[in-house]
């Protein structure tokens, strides 16, 4: 059985952990973007900082007392600019699953969560980004729902 739950100071080993998994999948897709690999606990600070923020959230599954997966969220309340209209929109930044435990309906339901998560908190829309590279990953979301919002362009500079 897995339970979906907001994460806590506790689980940063496991998520640390997660964020090793995706980052190497990044990093060997597109090593002059995405570091290598370093120590599990490299980027604690960051998914603490994370955590301690007001706006965000990580949402972590866990299947039989093990963290198999997370999402980490976020619903700024900054100011907008005013050509936007004023609505809360629910940033998904990270969403794993470890690799033993894919394919396996973990990753559709922690987005489920992450949707309850924003409509509890007001939002009225979720928004995410995915690398082109990953085309499991965009036909999963397009799956659930999700379409083209924007083109992101880079051009490396000499």
């Amino acid at each position: 059985m897995q339970m979906i739950r907001k994460a806590n100071k506790d689980d940063i080993k496991a998520i640390c952990f997660l964020s090793n998994e995706i980052n190497a999948e990044h990093h060997e897709a597109m090593p002059n973007t995405f570091s290598a690999l370093g120590e599990i606990v490299r980027d604690a600070d960051f998914w603490l900082a994370h955590m301690a923020r007001e706006e965000s959230d990580i949402l972590i599954i866990e299947r039989r007392d093990e963290i198999v997966g997370m999402a980490a969220v976020s619903i700024p309340t900054s100011l907008k600019p005013s050509f936007l209209k004023d609505k809360k929109t629910c940033h998904l930044t990270t969403i794993v699953v470890a690799s033993f435990a894919r394919r396996q309906g973990l990753g559709k339901k922690l987005i489920r969560a992450v949707e309850e998560h924003a409509h509890e908190n007001g939002a009225s829309e979720e928004l995410l980004e995915v690398m082109q590279f990953n085309q499991s990953a965009i036909n999963f979301y397009l799956s659930l729902g999700y379409g083209d919002f924007s083109t992101k362009l880079v051009k490396p500079l000499k």
